[in-house]
């Protein structure tokens, strides 16, 4: 059975492609971490708590000190969006 839904889920790959412009989750994030993990966010003050906006592929795309920040941009690239802790 676990044979059969992998083969209809697809590979983790497709899977991460077929919701990059569909999905987004929104977390909390520590401007430290999110340095760390994505040079590009280089620049933020340290020390921060902040919420992320991220991609199905678990690219940020965002990043504000507000949570409904977040949700009106996720709103305007179209994108459904969940919590995820």
């Amino acid at each position: 059975m676990r044979d059969i839904m992998n083969r209809m889920a697809g590979s983790k790959t497709e899977f991460l492609q077929f919701g990059k412009n569909s999905f987004a989750y929104v977390r909390k994030v520590n401007s430290d971490d999110l340095m760390l993990q994505f040079p590009e966010t280089a620049g933020l003050p340290l020390g921060l708590e902040l919420w992320g906006l991220f991609g199905a592929d678990g690219m940020p795309l965002a990043v504000a000190d507000d949570e409904n920040a977040l949700a009106e941009d996720a709103v305007d690239r179209e994108l459904l969006t969940v919590r995820r802790h």
